[in-house]
């Protein structure tokens, strides 16, 4: 009950194509979650979310030079393996990504990386979702119900959006 009444809230805030003001945001909206996935990944196998699993796909499909890193590694275990200024999509949990980003160097973090993180409005996520918004070092953040998303965006004014994507054409 209580989580229907969360997800109505949150659909009362929400905001689709228009209402925006981001190119970003407008991007993700009409551009991404708007799209048919080409191919079904096989990495986005694990994720028990149907509709975050369906948005990786989309995205994925989007900007398929961006390389997926779906990790509980460490960013120094992570430096060590690849070059970090190459565009990513990064996946985890908020608890583990707060990990991450208090090891990783954002000057040698690609402007362009995308950070999905896994049920932020979970009891347990809450807190490290609310750490990971307020981080100066994360232009762009969005909550999208049943995932969120960070990217640096340097340049960019610092925004939070609720945006709806995932399910539909452009609806959760």
């Amino acid at each position: 009950m209580f989580r229907c009444i969360e997800y109505t809230a949150f659909l009362w805030k929400a905001k689709g194509r228009h209402g925006t003001h981001s190119p970003f945001a407008y991007w993700l909206v009409d551009q991404v979650a708007g799209q048919k996935p080409v191919i079904k990944q096989q990495i986005f196998t694990n994720i028990t979310c149907k509709r975050t699993k369906k948005f990786l796909d989309q995205l994925y499909t989007a900007i398929p030079h961006f390389q997926v890193l779906i990790t509980d590694e460490s960013a120094r275990q992570l430096s060590i393996k690849r070059d970090l200024q190459e565009p990513c999509i990064y996946i985890q949990s908020s608890e583990k990504l707060k990990q991450f980003i208090g090891q990783i160097n954002f000057e040698l973090l690609h402007p362009d990386s995308i950070f999905v993180v896994f049920e932020p409005r979970h009891t347990k996520q809450k807190i490290n979702w609310q750490k990971l918004i307020e981080n100066q070092q994360f232009h762009f953040s969005a909550d999208c119900f049943y995932f969120g998303l960070l990217s640096p965006k340097p340049g960019q004014a610092k925004q939070h959006f609720h945006l709806k994507l995932g399910g539909g054409t452009n609806n959760l």
